[in-house]
């Protein structure tokens, strides 16, 4: 069996995605990603989630606009992470923020701040969780794979 995976290491591979250029719908490091793809690629690549994106249940959230419906992510958010309180985010887990009134955006939480798709400037990127970005935070989750007894 191979060795487990640190949350540092999922943190190393986000930071292999920095630069990628920001695409819409995109999944593919180097290539193009969002906010979204990055997060499902990474789960996916590393087993840190059961999901199979060509499941009628994926498919069903597939189709989502550059300003996704909130709710709806939510619901997609909640059916493949676990949802835990901000106040105990850690390194590797991932915020739910807003832009805006509606949270519509995710990032993972790294030891320096966030990686991010952000199509504000193009592409993947990590910079600290400054104030103006700490007031976005709406809700946190954590892979599957890192919740006890999962």
């Amino acid at each position: 069996m191979a060795n487990k995976l640190t949350r540092m290491d999922v943190v190393l591979e986000a930071r292999e995605w920095l630069g990628t250029p920001f695409k819409h719908q995109g999944a593919l490091k180097g290539v193009a990603c969002d906010c979204i793809g990055l997060i499902k690629a990474i789960g996916m690549q590393h087993g840190l989630m059961d999901y199979d994106p060509n499941s009628s249940e994926a498919l069903s959230y597939a189709n989502y606009s550059m300003m996704p419906d909130s709710r709806r992510m939510r619901e997609a958010l909640s059916r493949w992470f676990v949802s835990i309180p901000v106040t105990e985010a850690q390194i590797a887990d991932f915020y739910f923020m807003a832009w805006g009134r509606e949270p519509q955006h995710v990032a993972l939480i790294t030891d320096h701040g966030i990686i991010h798709s952000y199509s504000g400037v193009g592409k993947v990127v990590e910079h600290s969780l400054d104030e103006r970005w700490q007031q976005r935070i709406a809700a946190a989750y954590r892979f599957p794979y890192f919740v006890e007894g999962a």
